[in-house]
């Protein structure tokens, strides 16, 4: 293999594996409160242009029903925040896979633990 040749697929290999996994579609998942007062479910309707992912999140066992989604796929990490008024109220970092995902949330009332799978793609 000549010099070029393997420098060629040595990008073509980078850029594959720097690809953001398509993550877009209907997930559904549950939370669980770090401290066990509280738990619900979620279901988020994702759409995503390159990294880049935005939507709309319906909830269950929160002070809020729905509110809108903004974040980041990097690899297989997942980083995204739920707005209210423009304003992020909890953020999810995790990983995703294979069409599942889970990780921690944050937000000023505590923090827990969530998991997801994708039910349906775009």
């Amino acid at each position: 293999m000549s010099l070029r040749a393997g420098c060629l697929l040595a990008a073509l290999l980078l850029a594959a594996c720097a690809r953001a996994p398509d993550v877009a579609g209907t997930w559904e998942g549950e939370w669980d409160s770090a401290d066990g007062t509280a738990r619900g479910t979620f279901r988020v309707h994702v759409t995503q242009r390159g990294n880049r992912i935005s939507g709309r999140i319906e909830v269950s066992g929160t002070w809020f029903s729905e509110a809108r989604v903004d974040g980041v796929v990097e690899g297989p990490r997942v980083r995204w925040g739920v707005l209210r008024g423009g304003v992020a109220v909890l953020t999810f970092e995790g990983t995703v896979e294979d069409g599942r995902s889970s990780g921690v949330y944050r937000g000023p009332a505590g923090s827990g633990k969530w998991a997801a799978r994708r039910v349906r793609p775009p």
